[in-house]
């Protein structure tokens, strides 16, 4: 159980709520990267995807997404940095933003990353999609101010 949804079962939340949000999807890999747009696009989710962190900050800059999702193992500025940089710039521009970490790394120094003030949720690699869903679409709810509104 996460915060009271059943993690094996995706339409504990109405994932319909999610229908236009936009994530920024930041990965060094295309084929997590691909997955993600793939899986929320189903639900209606806008997703825009950078390989690179410089990448990243543009179409944040630009598009001013409602959720980075970010592995933290990115080459050149690690996820880490990235999401720091794409907080403080949110927080000047008083945009809310959920802040998404994904990592294959479970080490003590990644936990630290990961527990830390910057990222509102981590997952670990290989997702669980519908485990990934369910939480991600509770968190829509759930953010304060929520992201989606619940009629």
């Amino acid at each position: 159980m996460v915060s009271g949804i059943d993690k094996d079962n995706v339409f504990a939340v109405n994932l319909a709520l999610l229908q236009g949000l936009r994530v920024l999807v930041v990965d060094k890999s295309v084929d997590c990267c691909d997955l993600l747009e793939f899986q929320l696009g189903l639900y209606g989710v806008k997703v825009r995807k950078a390989f690179l962190a410089q990448e990243a900050v543009k179409i944040f800059l630009e598009w001013q997404p409602d959720i980075l999702v970010s592995n933290i193992a990115l080459p050149e500025i690690d996820g880490f940095t990235l999401a720091q940089q794409i907080k403080t710039m949110a927080a000047e521009r008083q945009q809310a933003l959920l802040i998404v970490a994904t990592t294959t790394d479970t080490s003590e120094e990644i936990s630290q990353y990961t527990l830390s003030d910057v990222f509102d949720l981590w997952f670990t690699k290989p997702l669980d999609i519908n485990h990934f869903l369910t939480v991600f679409a509770y968190s829509m709810i759930s953010y304060n101010p929520p992201l989606v509104k619940v009629f």
